[in-house]
């Protein structure tokens, strides 16, 4: 009867031993792995974004960008941002700000109009 309790204990030991191991690993290997999103960034015609910061980010990532006119052109609207700001370059002529958290697969655009003035 005591080989029998001990070799029970020995095993119930053994059990928990490798059940606190593994689900252990599982945890710090799920914490390690930061979520990451792509950023894809496009210009129309008539202008440029600076800067090139199309690329792989972690979740989290603040990301800022300056759409440029060239010459004879204005800013028209931001596309995919958090907050798509339509006639910025209306109001404030030249360059125009864009800032967004990446917490998804973004493609950013700037848009630029001829200037008719």
């Amino acid at each position: 009867m005591k080989k029998l309790s001990f070799s029970f204990i020995v095993i119930l030991i053994i059990s928990i031993i490798l059940v606190y191991s593994c689900s252990n690993e599982d945890v710090e290997s799920e914490s390690s792995t930061a979520t990451q999103y792509t950023l894809s960034i496009k210009a129309s015609e008539g202008g440029s974004i600076s800067p090139d910061a199309t690329g792989i980010y972690n979740e989290g990532t603040q990301i800022g960008l300056s759409a440029i006119p060239d010459e004879g052109y204005r800013f028209v609207r931001w596309s995919g941002s958090d907050r798509d700001n339509k006639n910025c370059g209306w109001v404030r002529p030249g360059n125009c700000r864009a800032t967004f958290t990446m917490n998804s697969d973004r493609n950013i655009q700037a848009f630029f109009q001829i200037n008719s003035e």
